[in-house]
């Protein structure tokens, strides 16, 4: 029978049965860091190992061993028959005898380690993709909720201003925030991110003149005799 059994299972029932000498087990616990095959092998052994001790212990009937010591002794008579009717006794003793798996320390240590590595590892890369996902997910969800943004560019011509801005809904009517850039002609433009919606503005011209938009198709009375451009902000086509 030992023929058909591998090395390697040899040398893990060798290992459950606290065979391996002092240096064996040492050389044996780093093979099981390096082989995940063999770790399962071990603790597929161990849960065999324990399994089979907690099996009801079958009953043995009165007077069976006495009777396998006396058809032994019947059939091969004298001494022979005697010294072999003690060796069934304690074969028959071995196989009812519950078997106790003896962990030094350091092995078991070592085993847990391993298998903690082993499982730390699969649980710490599902938790890291489980991650991934959900701020995939996250990010997916922000995006959709965005609004789109439309670039609107305003355009006045102020040959003789100094400075011009630009005050509306979509600066609070805080002109500082919005200043335009003087280009060739006389012109002031800028270039606004604006989300789809309408907006009322007008321009500042040197911190004193508010005017209108000359160049908007809807205007809008702001009560105090001027009148406010007003700007609708269409989002943009799908393509």
């Amino acid at each position: 029978m030992t023929d058909h059994v591998s090395p390697t299972e040899q040398l893990v029932q060798r290992f459950l049965d606290q065979e391996l000498s002092a240096d064996e087990r040492i050389q044996f616990i780093v093979a099981l860091g390096r082989d995940q095959m063999l770790r399962e092998r071990v603790l597929e052994m161990e849960r065999l190992v324990l399994d089979a001790s907690r099996l009801a212990r079958p009953a043995v009937p009165d007077g069976f061993v006495a009777q396998v010591m006396a058809r032994t002794a019947h059939a091969e008579g004298g001494r022979s028959a005697t010294r072999e009717g003690g060796a069934w006794s304690r074969l028959i003793e071995g196989l009812w005898a519950p078997r106790a798996l003896q962990w030094n320390l350091a092995s078991a240590a070592a085993i847990a380690c391993l298998a903690l590595i082993a499982i730390g590892g699969s649980v710490t890369q599902a938790l890291r993709w489980r991650e991934a996902s959900a701020a995939a997910s996250t990010a997916s969800a922000t995006v959709a909720a965005t609004p789109p943004v439309v670039l609107v560019r305003l355009v006045v011509v102020q040959p003789g201003a100094r400075v011009v801005q630009a005050a509306g809904d979509f600066n609070g009517w805080n002109p500082s925030n919005t200043p335009l850039e003087q280009t060739a002609d006389g012109a002031w433009t800028v270039t606004l991110p604006l989300e789809p919606g309408r907006y009322e503005y007008q321009f500042v011209v040197d911190g004193e003149q508010w005017i209108g938009d000359p160049f908007a198709t809807e205007q809008n009375d702001d009560g105090f005799g001027s009148r406010n451009a007003v700007l609708d902000v269409r989002p943009p086509e799908t393509i």
